[in-house]
C-alpha cells in the first residue's frame, strides 16, 4: 500500500473524531473534550501536510535535485512540528484566559464518547507506527507518535470530566477546576510532542543513517555478487522516504581494471533495481587492503 493511501485512512479517522469530540464536547458542556477536539485537528493538519508532502518528496531526481526530493519529508515534518507547537499555545493561552469563568458541568455520557475515542485512536496510532517503521518513513511515524498522543490526551480529559463531576457532586470547589487543569496538561503534552519532532526533523535533515535492519539486506545482496569478497564498509544515509549507499568492497588484486570496473558496476546494477535507492557509490578495494 502506498503512503498516500496509509495517510488517507488516518486523514479519514482524525475528521470523523475531531466532528465527533467538538460536537459532543458543546453538547455536554466539556472544555477537556473540546480541548482534545483542538489536539485532533493537529492530527488532521498533520495528515494534509503528510499527504502532500510524500506527493512531493516522491518526485524523481532531476537536474537541480540530483538525488531526488525525498528530503522535502524532513522539511515537512519541521512544519508539522511548529504548527503543533502553535495550536497548544494557543490552547492553553486561551484556556488560561479563561481560568475565573463559571465552570460548566459535563454530562456523565461524555465520558462514554472519550472511550471510544480511546478505542478509535489507539488503533490508528497503532497502525501508522508499525507502518511506519516498516516502509522506514519518519513522516508516517512521527505523524503516528503525534497520533499517540491523542489516546493519552483523552485519559487526562477523562481524569477533567471525573473531577468535576465528583466536585459537583461533593461541593468540592477545587476539583470543580479538573476540566480546565486537563485542558492545560493535554495543551503541555502536545507541545512536548511537537518539540520532539522538530528536534528529530533537524536531526535528519543533516543526514541519518538508517537502522541496520534497514541495511542489512543491501549489504548481503552486496556480497551475494559474483567477485566481491567482502564488504569493508557500507554507508547507507535516509534520504526522505529513499536511501544512498556509498559502500567499498573488497575485490581479488590480480583482477584487471576492467573486471574490477564490471563487478563494482554490477553492484550498483543490482542495487539501484531496488525503487527505494537514489544513489550509488561503489569504491572497490584490492583484498586486504583498505
Amino acid at each position: 500500500m502506498s503512503m498516500q493511501n496509509i495517510m488517507m485512512r488516518s486523514f479519514i479517522v482524525n475528521i470523523f473524531l475531531v466532528i465527533i469530540k467538538i460536537i459532543f464536547g458543546v453538547i455536554f458542556g466539556s472544555v477537556a473534550l473540546i480541548a482534545d477536539g483542538v489536539h485532533s485537528i493537529s492530527d488532521l493538519l498533520s495528515d494534509i501536510f503528510v499527504i502532500l508532502g510524500i506527493k512531493h518528496s516522491l518526485k524523481p531526481a532531476d537536474d537541480d535535485h540530483p538525488f531526488g526530493h525525498g528530503k522535502f519529508e524532513y522539511v515537512l515534518s519541521f512544519i508539522l512540528g511548529i504548527s503543533i507547537l502553535t495550536i497548544a499555545i494557543n490552547l492553553g493561552r486561551e484556556i488560561i484566559n479563561k481560568w475565573d469563568e463559571v465552570v460548566k458541568i459535563p454530562n456523565i455520557y461524555s465520558l462514554i464518547v472519550v472511550l471510544a475515542v480511546i478505542l478509535a485512536k489507539l488503533v490508528l496510532a497503532r497502525y501508522l507506527i508499525r507502518t511506519g517503521k516498516e516502509i522506514d518513513s519518519e513522516i508516517i511515524f512521527a505523524s503516528g507518535k503525534e497520533s499517540l498522543t491523542d489516546v493519552i490526551s483523552s485519559f487526562v480529559v477523562i481524569f477533567g470530566i471525573v473531577s468535576v463531576l465528583i466536585g459537583n457532586r461533593f461541593n468540592i470547589a477545587f476539583l470543580l477546576k479538573g476540566d480546565k487543569i486537563a485542558s492545560i496538561v493535554i495543551s503541555l503534552f502536545i507541545i512536548k510532542i511537537a518539540v520532539e519532532i522538530i528536534y528529530q526533523a533537524i536531526v535528519s535533515l543533516q543526514g541519518k543513517a538508517v537502522k541496520k535492519e534497514i541495511s542489512e539486506p543491501y549489504r548481503k545482496m552486496i556480497k551475494s555478487v559474483k567477485g566481491v569478497i567482502d564488504v569493508d564498509h557500507m554507508d547507507m544515509v535516509a534520504f526522505g522516504p529513499y536511501y544512498q549507499i556509498l559502500v567499498d568492497i573488497s575485490l581479488n588484486g590480480d583482477l584487471t581494471v576492467k573486471e574490477g570496473h564490471d563487478i563494482a558496476k554490477e553492484v550498483s546494477r543490482i542495487l539501484y533495481a531496488s525503487e527505494k535507492i537514489t544513489h550509488v557509490v561503489v569504491h572497490v578495494n584490492p583484498e586486504g587492503e583498505q
